[in-house]
């Protein structure tokens, strides 16, 4: 019974050592591929949230602009 534990335990300490597979290689490949899709993602949403900020700066310069023009011809602007 010994002998046959020890034997188990060589066998699974030598499948660790073995290369890895093309199905190894093809994991890793696609959690590259993730990985490189998340950062796309992550790097869209930073330029999509610039655009954001950048148009609520254009907004609020047009909103300023009619107001004051407003305010010169007497006309009532509601808020």
């Amino acid at each position: 019974m010994p002998k046959c534990s020890a034997l188990l335990a060589i066998a699974i300490v030598v499948s660790g050592c073995l290369p890895a597979t093309e199905r190894d290689f093809q994991m890793a490949q696609t959690v590259t591929e993730m990985v490189d899709a998340i950062n796309e993602i992550r790097q869209m949403s930073y330029e999509l949230q610039d655009r954001v900020d950048s148009l609520t700066t254009i907004v609020a310069k047009r909103d300023t602009v009619i107001r004051q023009l407003a305010n010169l011809a007497g006309v009532q602007v509601p808020p």
